[in-house]
């Protein structure tokens, strides 16, 4: 990797590490951080190529966007067919909808800062 590549790279993570601390409650802000960073270091060996490190790149400028809110991220329903749906028995119709409460009361405690709530 070439020096201005390493610099932009090295940048991300400085980026990423930041957001961590602006944006998220402190348990998630730890798991993050070191999960950011073993994936930097994993990935920073001679053997990565351009391919891998430009999608490498590219995964943790979206998450980072997504972390930011700048993200055009879908909505949660939009990511199961309609004929899934269809065919999911009244249970799973219930379970999924719990986990869609849950998903929003975890979001909703991250963007707050706030620690959830049993």
């Amino acid at each position: 990797m070439s020096a201005a590549a390493s610099r932009v790279v090295l940048q991300l993570y400085r980026d990423i590490v930041r957001a961590h601390r602006t944006l998220l409650p402190p348990p998630l802000r730890d798991m993050g951080d070191t999960y950011a960073r073993d994936e930097f270091r994993r990935h920073w060996k001679p053997s990565t190529t351009q391919p891998q490190w430009q999608a490498f790149v590219q995964e943790w400028q979206r998450y980072l966007s997504m972390l930011r809110g700048q993200a055009d991220l879908p909505e949660a329903s939009g990511d199961i067919p309609d004929s899934v749906l269809e065919s999911l028995n009244p249970e799973q119709k219930a379970q999924l909808a719990r986990l869609k409460e849950e998903a929003v009361r975890a979001r909703e405690a991250i963007l707050s800062g706030k620690p959830e709530q049993p």
